[in-house]
């Protein structure tokens, strides 16, 4: 069984679905979807029409997405939110709103879709790994809504008296899952992190992304090999370095965001190596500057 892994990435996203348009028009059939973060947000609508109609309707919901500006924070909101010491920078109302807008009427719950599709998030005191996809009952809005929840910046679903958040702050790339539920070709759409320097020196939340993100992607990568070596499984790791410097909110590079994917995809399809893991450059101790008086690089 063929499935479609699709990681998180924010406001990456549109790379996401040029790699998928491109994987599509090559004869890719994925008869699975799991998405985490963004990649579930890409991943509903092909559940949805798993053709290049729908992965054509997923880049026409970023178009909308920008039109409408879902997701924005000005620096006084942000100021003011810190102040009174809320868990969050902006509300999630409005991306619930439009999340419900861009569906289609008769699909509200997972049990509307085509394909079957699985969506990551996560406990926030635990860590621990919540899956929706297996009860035809759940919610879709409110399975976005949560994935896409990243810590201190959207405000968490809460239920019982009890936190859940982003899938990514545990499984970004959630390849387990899919082998899991019986996939056993995966093709995996990575919105990687790139060891290379923003193009741009960055706001506060993008210095915490870069501090943080490091951690997690080591985790993500720990678990595509994890799936890699096992017996029966070939995986496709197609990961995209782009863009890695975004703001969340900025929908102004859509288009050229859409044709990045899509070359990133056809490249990797011209010369496809199964169950090979693609890992972040590495510095060598002459590509780094200077160190202050007495430090010198290490590289081990």
């Amino acid at each position: 069984m063929q499935a479609l892994v699709l990681s998180g990435g924010g406001n990456r996203g549109p790379l996401q679905v040029g790699a998928i348009r491109a994987l599509l028009a090559n004869g890719v059939t994925p008869q699975m979807i799991v998405g985490s973060s963004a990649g579930a947000l890409n991943g509903v609508f092909l559940a949805i029409e798993p053709n290049m109609a729908g992965a054509d309707r997923v880049a026409e919901m970023w178009r909308e997405a920008g039109r409408r500006k879902v997701i924005h924070s000005g620096p006084l909101q942000t100021i003011w939110q810190l102040l009174r010491g809320s868990d969050h920078v902006m509300d999630n109302a409005g991306m619930a709103a439009f999340i419900r807008s861009v569906l289609p009427p008769n699909v509200r719950v997972f049990g509307d879709l085509k394909l079957p599709f699985y969506v990551t998030i996560a406990h926030w005191m635990t860590r621990a790994l919540y899956l929706y996809g297996d009860d035809p009952q759940g919610d879709l809005t409110q399975a976005l809504v949560t994935s896409a929840a990243v810590p201190g910046y959207f405000p968490p679903t809460w239920h019982n008296g009890e936190a859940f958040v982003d899938g990514g702050l545990v499984s970004n790339v959630p390849a387990q899952i899919a082998v899991a539920r019986g996939a056993t070709e995966l093709w995996v759409v990575d919105l990687a992190y790139s060891t290379d320097p923003p193009r741009k020196p960055g706001n506060s939340l993008s210095i915490i992304r870069h501090a943080v993100y490091p951690a997690l992607y080591r985790e993500a990568l720990l678990e595509l090999e994890s799936v890699a070596f096992r017996p029966g499984i070939r995986l496709h790791h197609i990961p995209i370095y782009d863009y890695q410097d975004v703001a969340l909110g900025d929908f102004s590079e859509i288009e050229t965001m859409l044709e990045l994917g899509a070359q990133v995809a056809r490249k990797y399809l011209e010369r496809p190596e199964p169950n090979v893991i693609r890992y972040p450059r590495k510095f060598m101790a002459d590509e780094l500057p200077p160190g202050p008086p007495g430090a010198k690089p290490f590289v081990g």
